[in-house]
């Protein structure tokens, strides 16, 4: 698996990353863990997501970004630990964040695992990290965007079928992905998500098209782009 690309969560992406990553979790959970949350800027978020009162852990082993995430997101207790080896009971968490971290784990599946371990049943890992990726981005025309609601749709050409793997080896289930392009920055994730998908899978949505503009839609469809190395941002979730 790539290792994520960190400068590349910073701005000006960090509006879609916090659309990208509330767009697949829950809200008004009582118990949330953000697995190595660093200075916890994406732990006052996730917080964000819990109900009053709620259970929230930033969990990093780093001690300087403890300290930060402390500032960061008060509300949250900071936890210094290993992610191959979470120090908390098993079937207590119903969001596990992980955000720009599986690449810098020794065995990335390990620590999807012990996250899995620690979700109640049906509770909702989702793991985020940008990257860099050959992907085919294709220029549906602006009639195309303003017909369709954020469609929770996977991306083509198997972009990001690894996250997948590795969510499903590491036991979860009903597993999905979204992705997003990061170039040109500034994008909503509407615009971000359309480049990198399938006119297969957008043609049933698009319901509200004329046939001029379905038509259109299809022929670029026909003529797909060459491959090209851009930045994306992949977010996969999985239940327990």
């Amino acid at each position: 698996m790539t290792c994520p690309d960190l400068e590349a969560l910073r701005e000006p992406h960090t509006a879609l990353l916090r659309a990208a990553l509330e767009s697949a979790s829950p809200t008004g959970v009582g118990a949330a863990l953000d697995l190595a949350c660093g200075p916890g800027s994406t732990t006052a978020w996730l917080a964000a997501r819990c109900r009053p009162g709620a259970q929230v852990v930033g969990l990093d082993h780093d001690i300087a970004a403890l300290r930060a995430a402390r500032t960061a997101a008060p509300a949250a207790r900071p936890v210094r630990a290993d992610a191959h080896h979470l120090p908390l009971r098993s079937a207590t968490m119903d969001l596990v964040w992980c955000v720009a971290a599986l690449g810098l784990f020794t065995d990335p599946t390990a620590a999807l695992a012990e996250a899995r371990r620690v979700l109640r049943p049906g509770g909702v890992l989702v793991a985020a990290g940008a990257t860099q990726r050959w992907v085919r981005p294709r220029s549906w025309p602006v009639a195309l965007q303003r017909a369709l609601p954020l469609p929770p749709l996977p991306p083509a050409d198997d972009l990001g079928a690894d996250l997948c793997t590795a969510l499903s080896l590491a036991g979860l289930r009903e597993v999905t992905l979204r992705a997003y392009l990061l170039d040109p920055p500034g994008l909503d994730p509407l615009a971000a998500m359309l480049p990198l998908l399938s006119w297969t899978d957008l043609a049933p949505l698009a319901t509200t098209l004329s046939p001029r503009e379905r038509a259109a839609c299809a022929a670029l469809a026909e003529a797909e782009p060459e491959p090209e190395p851009l930045p994306v941002l992949l977010v996969a979730t999985g239940r327990g």
